[in-house]
């Protein structure tokens, strides 16, 4: 039997309402659902997705349109048309989720009031009792349900005289349904107000303000941990967090790896940390000497700070030309792993490059060396791993490693649903794993003093499973009933 037969069996044109119930509520209509969410998934992976810069800044919007339409010519504008270039906020996502938020929302009901359960069987089993002069139908009925709650069955009348559906561990399914709502209403909640800053560095005692309306600044202090030895970041060390309201203390937090912290509605995370130099410079009088950096051009300082990559390879800044027949523009940068430093009262200029901590190392290396403008031979070298000051023509020059933190920060009160969620859907599909569901009907026919108890059971194999063989024959040695098969064969609704 295929999809659409099963889609016909639900349909009962003498109450349109409630076939629009069992259609919507059937686990077909979930597949069906869950097919298109992947669908669309893929899509998003295969298709090229506007960013959401592009959303807010209209002159990035129309340069990625134009290498939109650079890159697939007359497919861009259907692209386009049909919002499959952004689909994680298109229609056609947010429509399947919504079916599907209600397809869920109707099992859940099926589940704790089953009145609109298909008995859709297999196998039917049934159990013949003789009445005696005094005993009413009614009597041995209630007699089965007995028997049946002592098993630990939940049983619910049927809306037809003589019907009863039966089951156990079906509420275990209850979990896995309302654990996805949870995440789904989790995630709309996101969509709808969560906001996040990334790329949030703070050198060590900086105290920079939050913005976003919370009055707070912040400073972080990277502690000492492992080093991790294939990159930048540190492992099993924590950064600890002060946070100041008009420039007095008001609250502390501490950062792991991998693990958020929470403060005045707020989530932060350490993406990384990175690792850095201050330099200063003076002279034999402990007066300051003037420092500049390439980046910032003629500008002198007291003192710089000078951040590190891991990456040693030199890169480019890339600039293309969207229209037919326009050059490449290419911009050279120095590695990420080496910065340079002009002392221009001294005509000097320093060479700092980083190495990462090698196998049982704990601190990086920085390489110093010492040039002049107009000569290649090196003047000094020095290597350093901790705060150490080295002389240069008289002149004092001071380096301190430290790290910067790199945070990520936002308010996204959508997460403890999908978080309360995913646990619920995970406990859920463990006990269902554990206990299957059990389901069964009992529908009662009396003739000529003898009663009849159908006993039915709905599945998908080709053969009645053992439980129900043994709940039926436990029934039967309990009341002393006959027990037989009937042929297989399919019944009808059993609400």
């Amino acid at each position: 039997m295929n999809i659409r037969d099963r889609f016909a069996n639900l349909w009962n044109s003498e109450d349109v309402l409630d076939s629009l119930w069992r259609i919507f509520a059937s686990p077909y209509m979930t597949m069906l659902l869950l097919a298109c969410i992947a669908v669309l998934i893929c899509l998003g992976i295969l298709l090229p997705q506007r960013p959401a810069e592009a959303l807010t800044d209209p002159r990035a919007n129309s340069l990625w349109l134009r290498s939109l339409r650079e890159r697939y010519h007359g497919i861009a504008d259907w692209l386009l048309r049909l919002k499959l270039v952004d689909i994680c906020r298109s229609l056609w996502l947010r429509g399947v989720l919504g079916l599907f938020a209600f397809n869920l929302i109707l099992g859940a009901v099926d589940l704790t009031r089953p009145r609109h359960l298909l008995a859709k069987t297999l196998g039917t089993r049934t159990l013949t009792g003789v009445l005696s002069p005094s005993e009413l139908p009614e009597r041995l009925v209630d007699r089965v349900k007995q028997v049946l709650r002592g098993y630990h069955y939940r049983l619910v009348e049927g809306s037809n005289e003589g019907v009863v559906y039966a089951d156990r561990f079906a509420l275990f399914r209850l979990l896995v349904y309302l654990g996805v709502l949870l995440m789904i209403g989790g995630l709309a909640l996101s969509e709808r107000s969560a906001w996040w800053e990334e790329n949030f560095v703070l050198r060590p005692s900086q105290v920079r303000p939050l913005g976003h309306g919370t009055a707070l600044a912040i400073r972080a202090q990277v502690l000492d941990g492992k080093e991790n030895l294939s990159s930048a970041q540190s492992q099993n060390g924590h950064t600890e967090l002060t946070f100041f309201r008009t420039d007095r203390e008001v609250g502390r937090t501490t950062l792991r790896d991998r693990t958020p912290s929470f403060y005045a509605g707020l989530l932060f995370w350490r993406t990384s940390t990175e690792p850095a130099l201050l330099v200063k410079a003076q002279d034999g009088s402990g007066r300051n000497l003037a420092l500049q950096t390439p980046e910032r051009g003629a500008t002198e300082f007291r003192e710089v700070v000078l951040r590190f990559r891991e990456d040693e390879s030199p890169r480019y800044i890339v600039t293309l030309g969207l229209t037919p027949g326009s050059q490449l523009g290419r911009q050279f940068e120095q590695r990420g792993n080496e910065r340079y430093v002009l002392v221009p009262s001294r005509d000097l200029t320093l060479r700092l490059l980083y190495t990462a901590p090698e196998p049982g190392e704990i601190s990086p290396n920085f390489l110093v060396e010492a040039f002049r403008p107009n000569d290649t031979s090196l003047l000094y070298q020095h290597h350093l791993r901790v705060s150490n000051s080295i002389e240069i023509d008289g002149d004092c020059y001071t380096f301190e490693p430290q790290r910067y933190a790199v945070l990520k920060f936002g308010q996204d009160y959508g997460l403890a649903l999908i978080g309360l969620g995913a646990a619920l859907a995970l406990a859920g599909v463990a006990l269902t794993a554990w206990r299957p569901p059990q389901r069964m009907w009992l529908v009662t026919q009396t003739q000529n003093g003898e009663m009849n108890l159908h006993f039915t059971v709905s599945t998908l194999a080709k053969r009645t499973p053992q439980w129900f063989e043994d709940t039926v024959q436990s029934v039967a040695s309990t009341l002393t009933l006959s027990a037989q098969s009937a042929p297989l064969h399919e019944s009808g609704h059993a609400n």
